[in-house]
């Protein structure tokens, strides 16, 4: 069995490879003052409680205060979180960021009111308000989105007791986290050396692409038969979480939760209707993927557990952090020079925390300081993988930095339904570039076309899939029926079966995959990582063929932070998500680099 990889301690990874966070405060000191002043800001925010919307000068002053003192949020947040997400164990992470939540949190309690507030302005005081104070307007949009909720604020008192029930609400999630964290147990195993190992999820997933198929099998069987034990407690806990959002939505006055929660983001219906349709229209070309994957692989029957196998064997490209900057620079070229020039102070000016070291959080997120910069951190690893996810992060920080510099802080925060669009491009244009650097390389062209055409799986065919399964929780709960641990394996066996068509078999035992999805409790976000990706490829396909007309419309989608609605913002990069063309480009080029990959793989 491989060993463990030895971590370097904290202290002994290259300053250059580590965040600048004296960008933020000069010191522990500074940070301190910074939290004392947010309560100070806190405090006179407060005082306006109840006053607020009796005046033009009133509201302008309170709404103000509270929007500059976000800003100290940002960075008192940023700073507790990075310094403890650097290394965990070390007790000044553990206190800046124990310190930034906790003066977060009393900042969040004290200021609440100026948000719930914003809905009960009526169109007629908000326009004699302007005429008091035209500098009300500056937060217009602001105002607008909070009119557009108000069919759907309840009275005072009501507001008041469904606040007072918000552990309640989201202890179904609480029991699930728990339950799929800390209770489940997968047991042991042996590898293919015959060593017995203990089993996680992240050990699972590994095996998953193990080249012996009864390692695959007996991994694959463990994970169900351990969701299986706990079968019905997680049936109760997604009935629960589902059962509760529909009553929220009953009582906001929703015709159902769906409604509910693609409107908190100013999104219709019928962009999840569309995604799914356009995505049924392309089933095909995914049966094709499998069927290609079952010859190349030589299995019949082939299984779910099958479907992580590489086909080119071990990854061809071993790049390191230094080339795998070179490469990014080299692809998102073709954005600009300006784009590049952004590019290049991140990489050069300690934006990234680079390589794994003990105690430092695993994964890799962007997180933006406005007024500072964004933040990276990365756990380095000598792969293509971690090259796409180096494109990755830099998208969401270049997206904040367009934002920032275009917009006051206020319209920066963009909205989590276009957040992954800006990110995911940038691994198109990175695989784009990368195979026409390998154009001669046979085995490399295999592997760049297997990892585009399982991201575009993975995030546009199996997030809607998801995405379905999610509805049908719902409309099952709001008809009054049950989610029976029986109802939702049968559902998700035959979501299954129409999403792999005749390609895939069916594991032989219960398909109990619906368990372990953590974001059946995050209230209709999955179908997001499907219309983000969508457009991504769209939008790179089109970078790359008409990047005169595409990258200008692209900087301004960049740069629009949350100033529009997130529909409108997509469109002024050129697409129109109401309708399904983009989801069918995207497609299109799924079904096109099945072909390539075919050819490639000498598979007639």
């Amino acid at each position: 069995m491989t060993e463990k990889k030895q971590l370097r301690q904290r202290e002994d990874v290259p300053e250059e490879q580590t965040w600048q966070l004296t960008d933020l405060f000069t010191d522990t000191a500074a940070f301190n003052l910074a939290c004392e002043e947010l309560i100070g800001q806190a405090h006179d925010i407060a005082s306006h409680q109840g006053t607020m919307l009796h005046s033009a000068d009133e509201l302008y002053t309170t709404v103000a205060a509270y929007f500059r003192a976000e800003e100290l949020v940002d960075r008192i947040f940023n700073y507790g979180e990075h310094l403890y997400n650097s290394d965990m164990t070390a007790a000044a992470g553990q206190s800046a960021s124990a310190q930034a939540q906790q003066t977060v949190t009393a900042f969040n309690a004290a200021t609440a009111f100026v948000t719930a507030a914003l809905p009960h302005i009526t169109s007629m005081q908000l326009a004699d308000f302007y005429q008091k104070n035209p500098k009300l307007r500056r937060f217009d949009f602001i105002f607008t989105q909070a009119q557009q909720r108000q069919a759907h604020i309840l009275p005072a008192g009501e507001e008041t007791l469904l606040s007072a029930l918000g552990q309640t609400i989201t202890a179904p999630e609480s029991i699930y986290n728990k339950l799929n964290d800390a209770d489940i147990d997968f047991g042991t195993m042996k590898d293919s050396h015959g060593n017995l190992i203990p089993l996680s999820k992240e050990k699972i997933y590994q095996l998953y692409q193990s080249p012996d198929r009864q390692v695959r099998r007996t991994a694959a069987e463990k994970f169900a038969t351990a969701y299986a034990h706990s079968a019905y407690t997680f049936a109760e806990a997604l009935q629960q979480h589902v059962h509760t959002q529909n009553t929220v939505a009953q009582l906001r006055h929703y015709h159902s939760a769906r409604e509910m929660d693609l409107a908190s983001q100013f999104i219709p219906e019928s962009v999840f209707t569309t995604l799914v349709d356009t995505v049924h229209e392309f089933l095909p070309s995914l049966h094709k993927y499998y069927a290609l994957r079952k010859r190349v692989l030589r299995l019949d029957p082939l299984y779910a557990y099958d479907l992580s196998v590489p086909l080119v064997g071990e990854a061809p490209l071993k790049p390191t952090y230094e080339k795998a900057q070179q490469w990014a620079l080299a692809a998102l070229a073709v954005l600009g020079d300006d784009y590049v020039q952004h590019l290049q102070e991140e990489f050069g000016n300690r934006w990234i925390d680079v390589a794994e070291n003990t105690g430092k959080l695993s994964g890799g997120y962007e997180e933006d300081a406005f007024g500072v910069h964004p933040y990276v951190l990365l756990n380095w690893s000598n792969t293509y993988r971690a090259a796409s996810t180096l494109a990755h992060e830099s998208g969401h920080a270049m997206q904040s930095v367009y934002a920032d510099a275009h917009q006051p802080y206020w319209y920066s925060q963009y909205s989590m339904f276009i957040a992954e669009i800006a990110s995911t491009c940038n691994e198109s244009l990175l695989n784009h570039y990368m195979r026409s650097q390998f154009q001669d390389n046979h085995r490399v062209q295999a592997y760049l076309l297997t990892e585009s055409v399982e991201d575009l799986l993975n995030t546009i065919f199996n997030q809607t899939k998801y995405a379905e399964f999610e509805d049908y929780a719902y409309v099952t709960d709001a008809q009054g029926d049950s989610l029976t641990p029986e109802k939702l394996n049968d559902k998700t066996a035959a979501l299954d079966a129409l999403y792999e068509g005749d390609g895939v078999a069916p594991n032989p035992w219960a398909n109990n995959s619906w368990a372990r999805i953590p974001h059946y409790y995050m209230n209709y976000y999955l179908y997001q990582y499907a219309t983000s990706k969508a457009v991504a490829n769209t939008l790179a396909k089109r970078i790359l063929t008409d990047p005169a007309t595409a990258v200008p419309q692209y900087k301004e989608f960049l740069s629009a932070g949350a100033s529009d609605y997130p529909l409108a913002i997509v469109k002024k990069a050129g697409i129109d998500m109401t309708k399904p063309d983009y989801i069918r480009e995207a497609l299109q080029v799924f079904d096109q680099q099945v072909d390539e990959l075919a050819a490639l793989l000498d598979v007639e």
